[in-house]
């Protein structure tokens, strides 16, 4: 007698192969997505450090002021400036900063360990009363705190620099030069 099809045992091997195969694959492709999160909040973030000087400096803006003109905090400027995208940021996200509103904050779209979706990671870059730009990526928290969320995006995100990438920037001019 001929057979046309598969025997159990047979489809049962297929199954636990398919069934390691997927455990293998499924947590590499979360970690993939966060790495590319990562990488893509680096890029906003570097190129967001040098167009605020620029904007600054270019249109004389006065950054002790407790808004800029025609925009309603600095958090909401800054976006403007960096030209980012308001998927991946958000104004605020308390800080050290004494305004919320001051700053802004990287949003993740991973899902941590207890399944649910992480938010922002904590303001990391603002301007202080004294006019400095301030990046600080220690501010990002490594575990839940409040309304941040230390969920996957935002411990890579921290991983990503190493201590000491803290930075201050001065934007607000001492007035030695005129034209």
């Amino acid at each position: 007698m001929k057979r046309s099809g598969f025997s159990m045992i047979e489809l049962v091997f297929v199954i636990v192969i398919l069934g390691v195969l997927a455990a293998v694959a499924v947590p590499r492709f979360v970690t993939t997505r966060t790495d590319a999160q990562v990488a893509m909040a680096r890029s906003d973030i570097a190129s967001t450090l040098k167009a605020i000087p620029a904007r600054v400096f270019a249109e004389n803006l006065d950054p002790t002021a407790s808004t800029p003109p025609g925009f309603s905090s600095w958090g909401e400027w800054m976006i403007d400036t960096g030209g980012l995208d308001r998927g991946r940021w958000q104004v605020g996200g308390g800080g050290s900063s004494g305004n919320s509103n001051s700053g802004i904050q990287p949003i993740g779209n991973v899902t941590n360990s207890s399944g649910s979706t992480t938010g922002g990671c904590g303001q990391i870059i603002w301007i202080d009363t004294s006019g400095n730009l301030i990046f600080k990526p220690e501010n990002i928290p490594a575990t839940s705190t409040g309304s941040n969320n230390g969920g996957t995006f935002c411990k890579a995100l921290k991983e990503s620099y190493p201590s000491g990438s803290n930075r201050i920037i001065p934007l607000a001019t001492t007035g030695a030069v005129k034209f």
